[in-house]
């Protein structure tokens, strides 16, 4: 197999026999010759790889179900490549773990809800009970001696009082004068009423006047003492229950809520993790370089079952650049690149990247690689090229 030879070999060459041809010319170069010193480069051999390209295995051993794909096949990010079997009981576990994880979540949001009606009843109780407080102490106020009228109220009662007794005294003296029975004549029943109704209105005046200018029996006083005692005791518990429901939930039942809540979800994760685990899918656009397994085959925890790569974009990595001409070349340098199987192509390239230490095998060699301007048609993964690198000259030169 022919290598590449150097440009500046060629030109020597061309130079050397035009100098022949010409014998003994003593004519001096022009500028334009002077200036055409060739560029130095460093050659290496190469091997064509995708930029983009991967192995893919799985996490979890099994058996293979089906494979979605073929060699050749475009696909896109997160498309299925294959599919393990047992799949019915993963999704079962999904199922049941989601179900878990509704009521679980249903039991914290009522853990929730009850801490916040506890704290609205407490609330409603906690204003009932100033309400009665302050009936009860109103009530106990008005009934006391001296609190129970003001003045022009007692005033108005006595008038009463006497208008009422007038109207008795009236009543009686025509009673008295009316001759007859009262069971046997109507006039005298007629008088009658007349002075049983006026006694009546009297003695209303009467309780009202002294209700008004009166004090609570010992048994009255003691009642209204109650009230207002028992009325003071409600509010107070009606407080300590408003502090109770501050902080929210009980403390205990909410941590039980909160940790049974998160174990659902960490069962679901699990469940879901061991489901995605079950099938193989796409992590990048790119093309099936080969399927490595068979349905119904077994295949163990991260062997690998199918290679993917992006074959739109191809590099170069060289195998044989020894560490004097490694030394020499920089990242974005311009490279020009021939193939072993296209004879007919040259395509021009800069250095991506140069490794930082050397690769294995014998001498000292790092791989550089270099980024494809075009990608000809017919250039495949795994080709053999040879990579013609510009670097400065060096100061010998």
């Amino acid at each position: 197999m022919l290598r590449h030879r150097h440009p500046w070999f060629l030109l020597a060459a061309v130079l050397l026999s035009l100098a022949g041809c010409q014998g003994a010319s003593t004519s001096t170069p022009t500028p334009a010759e002077a200036q055409a010193t060739p560029i130095p480069i460093v050659t290496a051999t190469g091997q064509v790889v995708p930029e983009t390209w991967a192995d893919l295995s799985l996490s979890s051993g099994g058996i293979v179900e089906s494979i979605a794909v073929a060699e050749g096949h475009l696909v896109a990010v997160g498309d299925v490549l294959l599919r393990l079997s047992g799949r019915e009981q993963l999704e079962a576990a999904v199922a049941a773990g989601r179900l878990d994880l509704v009521s679980a979540q249903q039991a914290l949001e009522d853990v929730q809800d009850q801490a916040d009606v506890a704290r609205a009843a407490a609330q409603s109780e906690l204003a009932n009970a100033s309400d009665v407080l302050r009936q009860a102490e109103y009530k106990w106020t008005v009934q006391q001696e001296g609190h129970r009228a003001n003045s022009d109220t007692i005033r108005t009662a006595r008038a009463r009082l006497v208008l009422a007794q007038t109207e008795v005294d009236s009543a009686k003296s025509d009673y008295d004068s009316t001759p007859g029975s009262a069971s046997e004549d109507a006039a005298k029943a007629a008088a009658l009423a007349e002075y049983m109704a006026a006694k009546a209105g009297r003695d209303a005046a009467q309780r009202s006047l002294n209700w008004y200018t009166g004090r609570p029996t010992e048994i009255q006083q003691a009642m209204l003492d109650a009230e207002v005692a028992v009325a003071k005791a409600r509010v107070a518990a009606a407080e300590r229950a408003w502090q109770d429901v501050q902080a929210g939930p009980d403390p205990d039942a909410l941590a039980q809520a909160q940790a049974s809540l998160e174990f659902a979800q960490a069962q679901v994760k699990a469940a879901e993790a061991a489901l995605a685990e079950s099938e193989l899918r796409a992590p990048f656009a790119g093309t099936v370089a080969a399927v490595l397994t068979r349905p119904n085959e077994w295949v163990s925890p991260g062997e690998a079952v199918l290679s993917l790569a992006d074959l739109t974009h191809m590099v170069v990595e060289t195998t044989d650049l020894n560490e004097i001409d490694a030394a020499r070349v920089e990242v974005g340098a311009a490279a020009t690149l021939t193939f072993d199987a296209l004879p007919d192509v040259t395509v021009r390239g800069r250095v991506l990247r140069i490794a930082p230490r050397s690769s294995g095998g014998s001498g000292v060699n790092y791989t550089v690689v270099v980024d494809l301007e075009d990608i000809p048609a017919r250039l495949r993964w795994g080709m053999t090229a040879f990579v013609d690198i510009e670097v400065a000259p060096t100061s010998e030169g």
